[in-house]
């Protein structure tokens, strides 16, 4: 009887100390996001005092990603390559990173740096349908579709942990809605990650508004901020994904790099 009741006792008293850590959490959160707002709000009075509208709902509470440096992978080059030329494919490292694969229905070309070239040779199915399940099989989005009598070209930017990678674009090219060929820029998923620290969002856009104000940039506006990546290609390394916020102004799109707070105008 007496076991039972300490039994009772000690669940009780592990509930409690559950209660209490749910509750010191749930504050926790409160006050960071009340001074998240607060922050927003002093920011977006600081642009107002240099003519340019900021509405505090608008500065981001997300992180910043971190850098990536992706790793090649032949065999992901290969899966992209069967999506558009079946299985019975012909491949051969030809060097100086550049490795290609071929089969009767085209040829596609993959390089170090993230560019592949992929030509078709055959009649394909449905250029629209097989350009929409390429996009969501290898992580593409915000399609922009430039056709006229089923003529022209059709582009779609590349996604990396649901950040997008504005310097990583495929362009498809189609005629009589037949696919003509594909090229740009397709990254790997495996990568390695940096153990730094990025800036906020709330850093960045103060760095920008410093940023134009030592420049003179005309900007009345800011409409959107995102997290997102930029491809750089280096020598040393031909693949490296730096973080940044995009700030989309009344003027273009600007970048501030998370990682060494550069800022880049229209």
């Amino acid at each position: 009887m007496e076991r039972a009741r300490l039994k009772n006792i000690i669940i009780l008293i592990l509930a409690l100390l559950n209660a209490f850590l749910l509750g010191s959490m749930a504050v926790q959160r409160l006050q960071a996001n009340n001074a998240q707002t607060r922050l927003a709000q002093e920011l977006s009075r600081l642009f107002a005092s240099d003519g340019i509208l900021l509405n505090a709902e608008d500065v981001p509470t997300v992180s910043s990603p971190v850098t990536k440096t992706p790793i090649r992978s032949t065999d992901e080059d290969r899966l992209l390559a069967i999506f558009f030329l079946g299985n019975d494919l012909n491949t051969q490292d030809e060097g100086g990173g550049i490795y290609t694969c071929r089969s009767s229905r085209g040829e596609a070309l993959f390089r170090s740096n993230g560019s592949f070239e992929v030509r078709l040779l055959s009649d394909q199915q449905d250029a629209i349908s097989l350009i929409q399940r390429f996009c969501q099989d290898f992580h593409y989005q915000d399609i922009q579709w430039n056709l006229m009598q089923n003529s022209g070209t059709v582009s779609a930017l590349q996604y990396v942990d649901g950040c997008p990678v504005t310097d990583a674009s495929a362009v498809f090219r189609i005629e009589n809605g037949r696919l003509l060929s594909v090229s740009g820029i397709h990254l790997p998923q495996a990568s390695t990650l940096s153990d730094e620290t990025p800036l906020n969002a709330v850093t960045a856009l103060t760095i920008f508004l410093q940023e134009r104000r030592s420049s003179g940039a005309v900007i009345s506006s800011v409409s959107e901020v995102y997290p997102c990546y930029r491809l750089q290609t280096t020598t040393a390394s031909p693949m490296t994904l730096s973080p940044a916020w995009c700030i989309i102004t009344n003027t273009g799109k600007c970048y501030v790099d998370s990682s060494t707070g550069t800022v880049t105008l229209p």
